[in-house]
């Protein structure tokens, strides 16, 4: 997940369509329409991330008794969780390490 969503102008015309009567400043909506966009993106994006974790016995899921979906660690897989985790941070490690590649033509 990168955080960002959508452009930048899709943001602010999406949340004008929402909020049709809106106005604000450069900072009002820099720190307030962009933020609730943004969220909305990440909140949909994480679902989907999590929804993907249940269905590879990662995570396990229940429903509390308000209704609201739990995540968890689902224990049996933390050995093969830690590794994954692992192999991710040196594959990072790698890519840092390696620096910029240039393109070959």
């Amino acid at each position: 997940m990168d955080g960002s969503g959508p452009p930048i102008p899709d943001q602010i015309l999406a949340y004008l369509i929402e909020h049709p009567q809106a106005q604000d400043t450069l900072e009002g909506i820099t720190e307030w329409w962009l933020l609730e966009q943004r969220i909305r993106y990440a909140v949909s994006e994480v679902d989907g991330v999590l929804h993907n974790l249940v269905a590879n016995d990662l995570l396990v899921a229940r429903q509390g008794a308000d209704g609201r979906i739990y995540y968890a660690l689902n224990r049996v897989k933390e050995g093969e969780i830690r590794r994954r985790l692992r192999e991710a941070e040196s594959a990072r490690q790698t890519e840092t390490d390696a620096g910029p590649t240039e393109p070959q033509t």
